[in-house]
Order: C-alpha cells, then sequence, then structure tokens
C-alpha cells in the first residue's frame, strides 16, 4: 500500500485536467449502468463545460491523484456559501461528491490519502464542514477519514 502511496502525486486539478477528469466521470458512471457508447461524445461535452465552469466561479474544486501523469482517482468538493450572520459574513461548507479510484488502482490507499488532502485544504480554507451522501458501501470509508453519520439533514425528493 505505502508504495502505491508513494508514487503518487496529490493536487488540486487545473484547467488543463478538465477532459481527464470528464474521461474519469464517464468511467465512474459506466460501473453502475452501461450506457451506450454514442452518448459518451455529448456526456464528455457536457461534463467540460460544467467542470471548467465550476473551476472559474470557484464553486467547485476537483482533487487527483495521478501517476505518471495518469489521473487515478478525484474527489469533488462544491464550495457552498452560508447566508450571512452579524458575526460571520463569510462561512463556507463543502458538498463532497464524485469520488472515484480507477479499479485497478483500489485498496491502495490512494483514495484514503487523497481524502486527507482534501480534509487538509478544507481546515486551511476555513469551511465548517464537509458532507457527502454516500453509497452504502462506502460508509465504512467514509468513516474510517472521521465523517460521523448523526445526520441533522432532512430531504424532499422532488
Amino acid at each position: 500500500k505505502k508504495e502505491a502511496i508513494k508514487k503518487m502525486i496529490y493536487r488540486l486539478a487545473t484547467e488543463k485536467d478538465i477532459s481527464k477528469l470528464s474521461e474519469l466521470r464517464w468511467i465512474h458512471e459506466c460501473e453502475e449502468k452501461k450506457y451506450p457508447e454514442k452518448c459518451r461524445d455529448d456526456f464528455l461535452k457536457q461534463c467540460n463545460e460544467f467542470l471548467l465552469n465550476g473551476l472559474n466561479t470557484k464553486t467547485w474544486v476537483y482533487w487527483i491523484a495521478e501517476e505518471n501523469s495518469i489521473l487515478v482517482a478525484n474527489v469533488f468538493v462544491c464550495v457552498i456559501r452560508k447566508v450571512p450572520k452579524p458575526q460571520m459574513y463569510f462561512d463556507y461548507i463543502g458538498y463532497v461528491t464524485n469520488v472515484h479510484t480507477l479499479k485497478q488502482y483500489r485498496n491502495k490507499g490512494i483514495g484514503t490519502e487523497l481524502l486527507s488532502y482534501v480534509k487538509d485544504w478544507a481546515l486551511e480554507k476555513n469551511l465548517e464542514l464537509l458532507f457527502v451522501w454516500p453509497s452504502e458501501k462506502a460508509v465504512p470509508f467514509y468513516e474510517r477519514a472521521g465523517f460521523l453519520e448523526h445526520n441533522d439533514v432532512m430531504e424532499l425528493m422532488l
């Protein structure tokens, strides 16, 4: 496990990473459900636009793990500004989503290490908290990273 982590570069994505992030998103989505290949180009175009807009508006940050210039894992964080309070005009929370590691790199500690970079970044940026809506199978991963399941969130599915 340690050897795999040593080779990895963990960093924030830049504009030059957008198309690779969209490719990883396609791979991630196709693991759960098979989409026709004919949808791929349109999906990548839309995803590229979404990711680039998020980067340019600073509403999204994308953390990546890469080895030899190959993106092997990512974590997306939507930075949400909270409504101002008299004691705090600028307060932010982070929505963690699209946490994904390529199959051949899983169970080597890469996702855990990448998430630790995300947590350090969130502390540095003074985010109040990070939250995630994990799949059932991902709950232990987030618990190991310190996420707790005492949920005050209520949902209204539309």
